[in-house]
């Protein structure tokens, strides 16, 4: 290649590609570096907008009892044996 005003200009020797061999050779390309990279998964966003925010907890009134951490705490919470061992 040769320098000209500012520009690289091809040799005659040069292989000379239409517009759309180049786009063609361009888009084979990003489509192979595309397929080599490690996929990721797409990370959540933070905080989404939304004009009505609602806990999912709350919005069922029996969905503490379906953790079942919580039904065992609340069963010792009313065990009376269990509580004169905590007071």
């Amino acid at each position: 290649m040769a320098w000209s005003g500012g520009r690289m200009r091809p040799d005659r020797s040069d292989i000379h590609l239409s517009r759309e061999e180049e786009a063609k050779i361009e888009e084979e390309t990003r489509e192979y570096f595309e397929e080599i990279a490690p996929k990721r998964h797409t990370k959540p966003q933070r905080s989404e907008y939304s004009t009505q925010y609602e806990d999912t907890l709350s919005a069922n009134s029996n969905s503490t009892t379906s953790i079942p951490e919580y039904a065992e705490f609340q069963r010792l919470e009313n065990d009376p044996q269990v509580s004169l061992l905590l007071f």
